[in-house]
């Protein structure tokens, strides 16, 4: 199992370093590769949020972590089509990130509670899991050019870091190393995260680069005559 998971990371990180070099460069194949990395990207994603070395893993009993692994896997795999315009890209990134908003982050956070006796923390995790909520929706709509999405947008930036973090930090109970090293690690996540994603909604927001442009304003004007 674990030689199994090497290998694909290999063939995923092969891939998506190859089709970064060639997109950048311009060379031939950049899509090939782009369209290669992303499916094997969907392929290691599974396993990478599942498995944890040194713990046995129980998918029956991980529900949650096997919905929201499917969920990033069919996203990645929708932006992927989206990117090489084929189609059924859109339906796989509504069902996708839909799955992650409305199914795996209430799943995380029903879990999250359970046993929970502190109002507080269950008022400081309910916000955070509302303001990811939110912001994943909030991309879907912007990604499918629905109205309404600056708004969730703009609500989950409050839920996130005005409600959430805020209470976190402010919190007594929480040894100060735990706070520090989840914080350090929680604000590094956001940051790669926000880059990824508007690099992603850049690309897929990006006109067309037509070639021939010069042909065509020729054709447009023979047209009007």
């Amino acid at each position: 199992m674990k030689k199994s998971i090497n290998i694909v990371g290999f063939i995923a990180a092969l891939l998506m370093f190859t089709s970064l070099v060639t997109k950048i460069n311009h060379l031939p194949g950049a899509g090939i590769a782009m369209a290669m990395a992303g499916f094997a990207l969907s392929i290691y994603l599974p396993f990478f949020l599942l498995y944890k070395p040194g713990e046995a893993s129980d998918t029956g009993k991980n529900v949650a972590g096997v919905i929201g692994a499917i969920s990033a896997s069919v996203i990645n795999l929708g932006i992927t089509f989206k990117f090489q315009h084929w189609p059924g890209a859109g339906v796989m990134i509504v069902l996708g990130i839909s799955t992650f908003a409305l199914v795996f982050i209430p799943m995380l956070l029903r879990k999250k509670l359970k046993g929970e006796e502190s109002e507080r923390k269950t008022l400081m995790n309910t916000l955070g899991a509302s303001g990811l909520t939110v912001f994943a929706l909030g991309i879907l709509f912007k990604i499918q050019h629905w109205p309404g999405a600056a708004i969730m947008l703009g609500i989950s930036v409050f839920l996130l870091f005005f409600g959430y973090f805020l209470m976190y930090m402010s919190d007594k109970t929480i040894n100060a190393e735990e706070k520090t090293s989840y914080l350090r690690k929680a604000f590094l996540s956001v940051i790669i995260g926000c880059m990824v994603t508007t690099l992603i909604m850049l690309s897929l927001n990006k006109p067309l680069v037509k070639q021939n442009s010069g042909q065509e304003v020729a054709e447009v004007a023979d047209s009007r005559q």
